[in-house]
């Protein structure tokens, strides 16, 4: 007599980049796995396009500690289509963004040709883009508002250092600061990467060389009102804060220095702020606005997408290698559909 197994076999329904251990490029997989299953309160999202950022890269090197479970489907946003609305306000078909919220950390993120997502982190927007120019802008541009406006508080004549700038945040930063009338110092480590600079509507580029206050101060003579730090190291926060007006803040939001050790404290000129913006603390609810917003800025030309390359899907992996060689001028998105 023949038993037939009466478990049906796992129909696999969809693609995805997924890691099983921490490594290089070579860690990234690209596999079959089962379609996510809808849920109340979590979005099914029918992904189009995503951006890549280095939180992901430090993740795939080992980096992220307790923060990430393996095996992980990672990628901290996307962009692309509800296919299930979970029983909350979002509707199948609608254009959505998600970001943050612990994807590709806690649970599986956008690498992938579908992701499941909780509400707080969805955001419906109404867009004209084309994908590849939608998935630039949540993380970069929201990071950037983030920084610009509500950590350092920009105002109009206002001077705004951005240590980093041809990075896609310190790109999005000028795009905000440029466009409410804000004077702009930006960074770079390259000569060649500084008409990449100048296209972005930056005032003065700085030749980053280690130590840059006292060429700032020859421009701002009492110093920058703000600072955006996205070298993240010591001796880059230290200058930093020598670049800073009195009262006037320090904002520290990336690691491009390849540090993550905060044990020192740095020495604070006085009254000088030194703070950060984590975008852990994007929630659907007040994100929402500000996304649609910058999205329309992009749309009428305020903003730039600041695209330095796309991908195809099953080229994920050379958008991490050009991301680990710090090869690129501005956001690395991968298209997925």
């Amino acid at each position: 007599m023949i038993i037939l197994n009466p478990k049906k076999a796992i129909e696999f329904k969809m693609k995805a980049w997924q890691i099983d251990q921490y490594g290089n490029v070579a860690v990234l997989q690209l596999k079959n796995l089962a379609d996510p299953t809808p849920k109340n309160g979590w979005i099914l999202i029918e992904v189009k396009a995503f951006g890549i950022n280095r939180s992901e890269l430090f993740t795939r090197q080992g980096h992220s500690g307790d923060a990430v479970t393996l095996p992980r489907v990672l990628g901290i946003e996307c962009v692309g289509v509800v296919r299930d609305g979970g029983n909350t306000d979002l509707k199948p078909g609608q254009k959505v963004a998600a970001a943050m919220g612990n994807m590709g950390r806690l649970f599986d993120g956008g690498y992938a040709e579908s992701t499941l997502i909780p509400r707080d982190f969805v955001y419906p927007i109404e867009t004209s883009l084309e994908w590849e120019a939608f998935g630039a802008i949540p993380e970069m541009y929201l990071t950037a508002w983030g920084a610009t406006m509500e950590a350092i508080q920009l105002k109009p004549d206002d001077t705004l250092l951005i240590r980093g700038g041809t990075s896609s945040v310190g790109l999005a930063c000028a795009s905000i600061a440029k466009a409410i009338g804000a004077k702009v110092i930006s960074t770079t480590r390259s000569d060649t990467k500084a008409a990449i600079l100048k296209q972005a509507g930056v005032d003065h580029v700085v030749i980053d060389q280690g130590q840059i206050a006292e060429h700032v101060k020859t421009i701002c003579p009492n110093g920058v009102n703000g600072v955006v730090e996205l070298v993240g190291i010591e001796h880059t926060i230290k200058d930093c804060l020598a670049c800073t007006a009195p009262k006037g803040t320090v904002c520290m939001v990336g690691f491009l220095g390849n540090s993550w050790n905060y044990q020192f404290f740095p020495w604070m000129p006085s009254t000088v702020k030194l703070t950060c913006y984590n975008s852990e603390t994007l929630h659907a609810k007040y994100a929402t606005p500000v996304l649609q917003n910058m999205v329309k800025q992009v749309e009428n030309g305020q903003y730039l997408p600041h695209i330095d390359q796309v991908y195809a899907f099953k080229d994920l992996p050379l958008a991490h290698q050009k991301m680990e060689q710090n090869q690129a001028a501005g956001k690395l998105v991968v298209r997925v559909m």
